[in-house]
Parts: structure tokens; C-alpha cells; sequence
């Protein structure tokens, strides 16, 4: 079964990785760097992340390159002095081994992007204080955006939720399973308007785009919050990296772990792959012994709080602390606890906790049946086109009517 699964989740984790690779500089992340602005201060400042493999630190911030540029540049061409526009440069790396992409770990790459994002976001608000913001992001750096529109729609954000005229996400790996268009807002087609106008110009708009069942490989059920209704998830059919089947835990682990490794030397890699597999795994079973087990009147059960999917992609998720040296000495000496009950009454408790953790391996095991499932995999075989091809597909035009329709409704500033 491991083999078998094993070969099903290289292709997927591959198509996580991919993005439509331009040639580029690869240079280690430095700090935040200023965006241009000017001349003056527009009604409306778009903030671009590209996907990976389609950046770097110092790409040209006015270059509209790569699939956000394919939705920026019409929008600046339509609306001339009403929108400037920058792409954040960052490494936009999954360990190396993404063309055009730098050496660093995906979960430093998206770490380097929100940085960038949160410090570009001050900076205009601080020099164009009538200035209204967007952002529009794609795969990778769809990820780092996605979080900026949750902490600022939570109220912990670098700007407020005042600040954001509309957010657009392609292909994003934080998704939230079967999230609409208008993550928030099932059914809602057309944008709100942006804060403080009428909407005249956007209340013509409508992002067409099928919603896509399933979620993002790293998904996450946190909500927009105050920017409800201008926050628009776009996932293609069949773009494994936004709409993964919903069972299938062991492909959101892979891609944490894989996502965390440094693939840029062979010989690192493998060490590091598995260095974070022993610990995703180890940390998972700890968990599992302190929070999972009870213990009292001569015997002992498996009475877990959280399935064992739960705990080894938690254990996986670099944002969940890892358990602490005394959480690992406690579980040890738990685990005595546990082999010296059972000991005590062993024809009784063996057949039992073997029992209650063999229901546990089932529903592991059925938490990732999509796997398993061969049309589940003939549905993603074109997962690459499907991640590379959106722009080619049309699936940006509503972003760009959108984008431009905003521009008409906040008009200029100064």
C-alpha cells in the first residue's frame, strides 16, 4: 500500500511545485524592498505576487511577466493615470528544483512574499493615504496573499480592511475545501464595491468562474472576515494544487513536509526529507500518546480527540509548534505507563488497544481512499495544464474587468 500510494503522490506533489518558469536571477531573500510610486498618488495601487518559479528578489517591479502580469497589464493599459501597479520580488523557490525558482524551502519562499507584501502595503498607505489597495496572486504567492487577506479582514493586519479594495487569488494552495468564488459568500458572483464609492462600475462585473470542489493542498478554514465579498478564490478544474480531493490527508502531508525541505542539494535533500518525515511522524505519534490515551482502574484506551489524519498534518504544519523535549519525555514515560497497565491484564487490554488503533489505521486509511481511486487521478492528468493555463483559458478576464471597473468607480486621487 505505501509504494503504491507513494507512486500516486509524486506526481501530485509535482504538480504543486510547478509554475509557468521564466529565466530569472536566483538570490538569496533580503529584506523589504520600496515599491516604485508615481508620478503621484493613484486612486487605486495593485499589488502583483507572482506563482513559483516566476520571480525573484530582483525582478523588475514594473514588468508584467508571468500570469499576474497577463490580468496587470490590460488593466493598466485601460485605465491609464488611474492604477499604477508593482510585482513583489521574492524567491519564489520550492528548494531548487522548480526552474527559475531559488534554492529557499516553499514555507520560506511564502514567508519572504508576506513580508514583502505587508511592507509594501504600509509604505503606500503611509506616502498615499487616499490611495485604495488591491492585490492579485497566483500559486505560490497566492498562498502569502491569501494570509494578508485574512489578517487584515481579522483586524491584525498591516493596514485596515479600509484600506483593500479587492483581493484576487489564482490557484491558491491555502483554499478552503469547496470554498466559492466569494469565499463567504456562496453564490455571489459580483464584487462588493470597493470602500467608500458607490460600486456603479464593479456592479456590472461578474467573476464567471466555476466554482472547483475540494481544496488546497495546505487548506485552511479561516474566513476573510471584514473583506468578505472582496476577496475572490478562482481555482481551475483539475488544478491539483487549489482543488485536492477532500480525502486525501496523505497528499496536504507530503506537500507540508516537501514544502519545508531544502531540495537544492541531492544529497540535503534526502536528509532533510527524511529528517522531516521521522519528525512529522514521531511528533504526530507523541501527540497522539499524551492527548489520545486513557488511563485509570487497571486499564487503558485509544479515545482520540482528533483522527490520526489530524494529528500527522498538524504534526506536518511548520505554523503548529512542534512538541518540546518535556512534551517528548512525558510521552515516554506515558507510554511506560501504558505497556505497564496493559502488562498487568494482558489477554484482555492487547486484543482491546489493538482493536481500537486498528479502527483508527481504517479510517486513516479511508480519509485518503481518493488516492486510491483511479478515476480521482485520470480527472488530474491534466492537473499541469490546468495549474499553467490560466491565462490561456480566459480565466482572467473577469479579474481584469474587475480590476479596471474598480479603477472608474474610486477615479483619481491625490
Amino acid at each position: 500500500m505505501t509504494s503504491a500510494l507513494n507512486r500516486r503522490l509524486r506526481p501530485a506533489v509535482a504538480a504543486l511545485m510547478l509554475g509557468a518558469a521564466t529565466t530569472l536571477t536566483t538570490i538569496t531573500a533580503g529584506s523589504a524592498q520600496a515599491v516604485p510610486i508615481g508620478p503621484g498618488c493613484p486612486g487605486l495601487y495593485v499589488l502583483g505576487i507572482q506563482g513559483t518559479g516566476q520571480s525573484s528578489p530582483t525582478a523588475d517591479p514594473l514588468a508584467d511577466t508571468g500570469v499576474v502580469g497577463a490580468l496587470l497589464g490590460p488593466v493598466v493599459a485601460a485605465v491609464p493615470g488611474l492604477v499604477q501597479r508593482s510585482y513583489l520580488g521574492y524567491p519564489a523557490g520550492f528548494g531548487g528544483i522548480v526552474p527559475g525558482g531559488g534554492p529557499d524551502p516553499y514555507v520560506s519562499s511564502v514567508g519572504d512574499a508576506r513580508t514583502q507584501l505587508d511592507a509594501a502595503a504600509r509604505q503606500i498607505t503611509e506616502q498615499c493615504p487616499n490611495t485604495l489597495l488591491a492585490g492579485v496572486a497566483y500559486s505560490q504567492g497566492a498562498h502569502a496573499m491569501a494570509a494578508f487577506a485574512r489578517d487584515v479582514g481579522a483586524g491584525r493586519g498591516p493596514v485596515g480592511p479600509e484600506k483593500i479594495a479587492a483581493i484576487a487569488l489564482y490557484s491558491n494552495p491555502s483554499r478552503s475545501p469547496d470554498s466559492p468564488i466569494f469565499p463567504g459568500r456562496p453564490g455571489q458572483t459580483v464584487p462588493d464595491p470597493a470602500p467608500g464609492t458607490a460600486g456603479g462600475a464593479v456592479s456590472g462585473v461578474q467573476i464567471i468562474n466555476t466554482p472547483t470542489a475540494g481544496s488546497g493542498i495546505d487548506s485552511s478554514t479561516a474566513g476573510y472576515g471584514a473583506l468578505e465579498g472582496r476577496v475572490a478564490d478562482i481555482c481551475a478544474d483539475a488544478d491539483l494544487a487549489c482543488s485536492a480531493p477532500s480525502q486525501a490527508s496523505v497528499l496536504r502531508i507530503g506537500a507540508q513536509l516537501l514544502g519545508q525541505a531544502n531540495l537544492n542539494d541531492p544529497f540535503a535533500a534526502l536528509g532533510s526529507i527524511n529528517g522531516l518525515f521521522h519528525a512529522a511522524l514521531g511528533e504526530a505519534w507523541s501527540t497522539t500518546i499524551l492527548n489520545d490515551f486513557t488511563l485509570g482502574g487497571g486499564t487503558v484506551d485509544y479515545t482520540p480527540s482528533q483522527s490520526l489524519s489530524t494529528r500527522m498534518i498538524e504534526a506536518a504544519d511548520p505554523r503548529i509548534p512542534a512538541p518540546t523535549p518535556q512534551d517528548a519525555d512525558l510521552a515516554r514515560a506515558r507510554w511506560g505507563e501504558i505497556t505497564a497497565t496493559v502488562a498487568g491484564n494482558p489477554l484482555a487490554l492487547v486484543p482491546k488497544v489493538a482493536g481500537q488503533l486498528s479502527v483508527a489505521w481504517g479510517q486513516l486509511v479511508a480519509d485518503n481512499a481518493a488516492l486510491a481511486d483511479p478515476n480521482v487521478w485520470l480527472h488530474f492528468a491534466d492537473t499541469v495544464a490546468a495549474h499553467n493555463g490560466y491565462a490561456l483559458t480566459g480565466q482572467l478576464g473577469s479579474g481584469i474587468a474587475w480590476l479596471t471597473a474598480l479603477a472608474h468607480d474610486i477615479g483619481p486621487r491625490s
